[in-house]
């Protein structure tokens, strides 16, 4: 009987170990042990490219000044080339609104620190054309398959609106849509 109660409470003694030791480490953290040298991520999940920013991206954009925005559906190959429309809010010289949509046809590069350029021919609801650049910057991304996929990305176009008048700059937030 004594060897019976030794042998449970060591039993049990040996499951409390293992029940401490197990609550600290984390679901899927399988490599959390091998990277205690201060780098808690492998290098290889750090590298973006033009293929990180792909698939359909909500576009919203905000003017200098609050005066304008736009909305719409940008679509990205992953290969840098991107292509959609957007809806422009903007205000009339007699204070009503003008409401107009706006083509997108562009290429897009994306450097390993996820910086990278946008030039889109832009073509106005008139049918003329301007070219844009900006200069964008992915802010969020998960790993697809073994690379880096831009959830979401910001941009400042570097010269002025082509959409309204005036030394007016834009800004554009992109966020992945569901596949």
């Amino acid at each position: 009987m004594q060897k019976t109660l030794q042998w449970a409470a060591r039993a049990s003694a040996q499951t409390i170990i293992l029940l401490l030791l197990t609550a600290f480490i984390q679901p899927g953290s399988g490599t959390a042990l091998a990277a205690q040298n201060g780098n808690d991520e492998p290098q290889v999940h750090r590298d973006y490219s033009t293929a990180s920013i792909n698939g359909s991206y909500a576009f919203v954009g905000t003017y200098a000044g609050l005066i304008a925005s736009s909305f719409g559906v940008v679509t990205f190959n992953g290969l840098g080339s991107a292509q959609g429309s957007v809806i422009v809010n903007q205000p009339n010289a007699d204070g009503s609104r003008n409401v107009s949509t706006v083509g997108l046809t562009g290429t897009y590069f994306v450097n390993r620190d996820g910086t990278g350029t946008l030039s889109y021919l832009v073509t106005l609801a008139d049918g003329h054309t301007a070219n844009v650049t900006e200069d964008l910057l992915i802010t969020k991304a998960e790993t697809h398959r073994g690379m880096l996929t831009a959830t979401s990305f910001f941009e400042a176009q570097r010269q002025p609106s082509v959409v309204l008048s005036g030394e007016v700059y834009a800004t554009h937030t992109y966020t992945r849509r569901p596949d």
